[in-house]
C-alpha cells in the first residue's frame, strides 16, 4: 500500500535535491516597473470635499486620480534556497484631485491636488525552488511611507477697494498661489511572485505587493496600494 506514495515522493524529492544543488549564496539588486492602484484615496478624498459643504457654500469634485504607474530599486542577500532578506525604494503612481469650492456671494477657489509618495521596505523573503532556477517566493514586512502634496489654488475673492476719499467697494478679485507641505509614518506591506535565475548572473521576477495604512487624511485621505511589477536583477 506504501509503495506508490514512495514511487510519487521520489521525483519530488529528486527535485528539490536539483533545485538545492543548483543553488548558490548571492547578494542581487535591481529595477522593476509597477502598475499601481492607491486603493481608497478616490472614496476618502471625495469624502473630504463632501465635508466641506455648508449652507454659505457648494464642494464639488471635478476629477480624482488613483491609478498609475511606479517603479522601485531594490537589493537583497540570499543564503539559502529558501531564505533571504530584502530592501527597496518604492516610488508609488501619483494620487490626484481636482475640486471646487463655490460661495453664495459669487467667490470661488478651484483646487489641484497632486500627492507624491515614495516607500522604503524591508522583508523577509521565503523562496519555493522548483527547477532549472524557477522560484515561487513570498514575503513579508514593512517600512516608511513620505508623501508631498502639491496644491495649485486659483479662483476669484472679494476684496474691498477704496474707490473715493470716504467710499468702499467690493470687487471680484482673480487670485492664485502654490502650497506644498509634507507627512510621514510606518505602514507593512508583503507580497507574492515568481523568478527566474540565469545562470547564476541574474533574475528576472513577477510579483504582485500590497501595503496598508499609507497616507494621511490630512493629504485629503489614506489608501492602501496594490502594485503588480516586473522585475530584473544582477547577482554580485
Amino acid at each position: 500500500m506504501n509503495r506508490p506514495l514512495i514511487l510519487l515522493a521520489v521525483p519530488l524529492l529528486t527535485v528539490c535535491a536539483q533545485a538545492q544543488a543548483d543553488f548558490y549564496s548571492h547578494r542581487y539588486g535591481g529595477v522593476a516597473f509597477s502598475d499601481a492602484e492607491l486603493a481608497g484615496f478616490c472614496r476618502g478624498a471625495t469624502g473630504f470635499v463632501q465635508g466641506l459643504n455648508s449652507p454659505q457654500q457648494t464642494s464639488t469634485t471635478n476629477a480624482c486620480s488613483e491609478n498609475g504607474d511606479g517603479w522601485k530599486i531594490y537589493g537583497g542577500w540570499r543564503w539559502t534556497p529558501h531564505l533571504a532578506v530584502e530592501a527597496s525604494y518604492q516610488q508609488l503612481a501619483n494620487a490626484e484631485l481636482d475640486f471646487r469650492v463655490d460661495a453664495d456671494n459669487g467667490e470661488y477657489l478651484r483646487f489641484e491636488d497632486e500627492i507624491e509618495t515614495q516607500l522604503i521596505n524591508v522583508f523577509a523573503v521565503a523562496h519555493w525552488p522548483l527547477v532549472e532556477g524557477i522560484n515561487l517566493f513570498g514575503k513579508l514586512g514593512g517600512g516608511l511611507w513620505n508623501s508631498k502634496i502639491s496644491e495649485r489654488q486659483s479662483g476669484e475673492l472679494l476684496f474691498v477697494y477704496l474707490v473715493g476719499e470716504d467710499a468702499l467697494e467690493e470687487r471680484l478679485t482673480e487670485v492664485s498661489g502654490r502650497v506644498e507641505d509634507r507627512a510621514n509614518g510606518f505602514h507593512w506591506g508583503y507580497g507574492v511572485g515568481i523568478s527566474y535565475r540565469h545562470q547564476n548572473a541574474w533574475t528576472l521576477r513577477a510579483e504582485w505587493e500590497s501595503f496598508s495604512d499609507v497616507g494621511s487624511d490630512d493629504f485629503r485621505s489614506g489608501f492602501d496600494v496594490e502594485a503588480a511589477s516586473l522585475g530584473w536583477s544582477m547577482h554580485f
